[in-house]
């Protein structure tokens, strides 16, 4: 499947556009066709949201008090909660790479709490599957929350599953692909 974003080459762009264009290829190399993939190409259409989305985005990256590992945990289940294949393909690899088990992994894709997880982890999920589904956090998960985190913490993960579902949302409106060979785990 294709996206359904007009590939715009870089002579095409504005100058505003460009400028973030240039700036995104300082961490992201573009493709022979001038493409980034991702939701980076949506965004460079509004120059002003991508210059602000990439820099949420990299304090997520490099300034979050969260654990990488709970970061990434915590965008695999936003990613699940979106059914956002590129999401998903992207941070439920790099969940397991900081640590997070396949089986925790493959529960959450089935859309189960999982059953071996460490406490972190179930706080995370229960964290961030309420947000999701009920807009609220029940008492008992926030105060568990807290106990992990602090609130600092907890601000920070509202700030990446909320950044995330940004995403999330980008990819799925524009129909972004995963990369050609690579399974979809969610129907389109």
């Amino acid at each position: 499947m294709a996206s359904r974003l007009t590939k715009k080459p870089t002579s095409e762009l504005t100058p505003d556009q460009r400028a973030q264009h240039e700036r995104i290829a300082r961490f992201r190399t573009p493709g022979a066709d001038g493409q980034f993939g991702g939701p980076f190409d949506p965004w460079v259409r509004s120059p002003e949201l991508a210059q602000r989305a990439v820099s949420w985005g990299n304090f997520i990256w490099e300034r979050t008090t969260l654990d990488r590992r709970i970061v990434e945990f915590a965008i695999s289940v936003t990613a699940w909660a979106w059914e956002s294949n590129v999401e998903w393909v992207a941070h439920a690899r790099a969940a397991k790479q900081y640590g997070v088990s396949d089986e925790t992994l493959a529960s959450v894709l089935a859309g189960e709490r999982p059953a071996n997880a460490p406490a972190d982890e179930l706080t995370t999920y229960d964290f961030c599957v309420a947000l999701h589904e009920s807009h609220h956090v029940p008492r008992d998960v926030y105060d568990r929350a807290v106990g992990f985190f602090g609130e600092q913490g907890v601000v920070e993960m509202i700030a990446t599953i909320g950044y995330y579902t940004f995403v999330s949302m980008t990819l799925n409106a524009f129909e972004i692909p995963v990369a050609e060979g690579v399974p979809a785990p969610f129907p389109l």
